[in-house]
């Protein structure tokens, strides 16, 4: 959809680079998050593209896969919730 509105894309664009531009983080650090942080959100074309960038940044095989299972984590966590908020409203 953005390919289809490029003003729209370059705005998405600038705001990706700003956040992953330089800051407290380093770019390794950053790039491990986007990875939890795309397998969490379901877009697996995000997780490639940060576990790429990571590898680049010189990321481990062990701090990957340490990412990985914090977003499993936090993805169970998240289902776990809506369990029960759903007992909650049943009982």
């Amino acid at each position: 959809m953005l390919e289809l509105m490029p003003e729209l894309n370059e705005k998405f664009a600038a705001w990706s680079r700003a956040v992953f531009g330089e800051g407290v983080l380093d770019q390794k650090t950053r790039e491990l998050i986007g990875i939890a942080a795309s397998l969490t959100a379901g877009c697996a074309p995000c997780a490639e593209a940060h576990l790429l960038k990571a590898r680049r940044f010189g990321a481990s095989d062990e701090e990957i896969r340490e990412a990985m299972a914090i977003a499993e984590v936090i993805a169970a966590g998240k289902v776990r919730a809506m369990i029960q908020g759903l007992r909650l409203l049943t009982e």
